[in-house]
């Protein structure tokens, strides 16, 4: 299965917003990274935003929902 370049942008504009729910800070925890446990932004989160903001949606953030577990 061969996937077209839209395909493949769309697929990482999802994996790099995944990266960022689940490394965003939980509630009581702000400014902690909960998988890293480092300051937050993380490394991680870091790359993901900068993907992001390579195709213009760098100010992206996750909802209440699923950013806070």
């Amino acid at each position: 299965m061969d996937l077209t370049a839209v395909q493949v942008r769309n697929r990482m504009v999802l994996s790099a917003r995944l990266i960022i729910t689940d490394h965003w800070p939980r509630v009581g925890r702000s400014g902690w990274c909960p998988v890293c446990r480092y300051r937050w932004p993380c490394s991680a989160t870091s790359t993901a935003y900068a993907y992001l903001t390579v195709v213009g949606q760098g100010l992206w953030v996750p909802s209440d929902r699923r950013g806070r577990r």
